[in-house]
């Protein structure tokens, strides 16, 4: 479900594998590299914490996945329980 527009203005920060490489400055690069991150959630269904660390790990090579989880769901892309045992892709709104 890769947007091509949005993979077009992030191909900088990714490696000929499609795995982000580096942490963008700007913030306008940073939400992009979030919603392609989002993009690799199933949005039907609940991930435990190890799961979503592992797919993150495998879409990433500069080893800094919490970073990664911390971003997803501080810009509302993800949400999570307060426990943080379950994690799910945010729905929007229609």
């Amino acid at each position: 479900m890769d947007s091509p527009i949005l993979k077009e203005e992030i191909l900088q920060f990714l490696d000929k594998n499609g795995r982000i490489a580096g942490w963008p400055k700007k913030t306008y690069d940073k939400i992009n590299i979030l919603k392609y991150l989002q993009e690799k959630f199933d949005p039907d269904k609940k991930y435990s914490e190890i799961e979503v660390n592992e797919l993150l790990k495998s879409w990433h090579t500069f080893n800094d996945h919490a970073l990664l989880r911390r971003e997803l769901f501080d810009k509302f892309l993800l949400e999570r329980t307060p426990d943080c045992k379950e994690y799910w892709v945010t729905r929007e709104e229609v």
